[in-house]
């Protein structure tokens, strides 16, 4: 039996961030698409593309989301304390649009891409 969720840790260049629901991630550098041909054959395409991953934080008041999102090239590290499972993203860039919504402290609206990724347990 796997375990998953629990106790997650995000940093970004050893910058702390709290996050506020799970981590979704993409752990391939490709993108793969089907389809049939006129002959009813099938043949698939391959796009290249960065490591992903989608973020909701919760907002800090210190926090100058410029900043962060301007920063960059990061190393994000997501630890998984209760899984022991450990994240990481070389060279990351965040992408989206801060959207803070201030009756709950999140934030949402943030992804990011990198150039590499690994996953091992601690």
């Amino acid at each position: 039996m796997a375990d998953f969720g629990g106790e997650m840790r995000f940093t970004f260049n050893s910058t702390p961030l709290v996050l506020r629901a799970a981590i979704s991630y993409n752990p391939t550098r490709f993108e793969f698409e089907g389809m049939a041909n006129q002959d009813n054959s099938v043949s698939r395409t391959v796009k290249p593309t960065a490591y992903n991953f989608e973020v909701t934080f919760e907002d800090g008041a210190d926090i100058d989301w410029d900043a962060v999102m301007l920063g960059g090239p990061y190393n994000v590290t997501v630890v998984e304390d209760t899984t022991g499972a450990l994240h990481m993203w070389t060279q990351a860039s965040f992408t989206g649009r801060p959207s803070v919504n201030r009756e709950s402290g999140e934030v949402s609206g943030i992804a990011g891409i990198a150039r590499s990724y690994r996953k091992t347990n601690t």
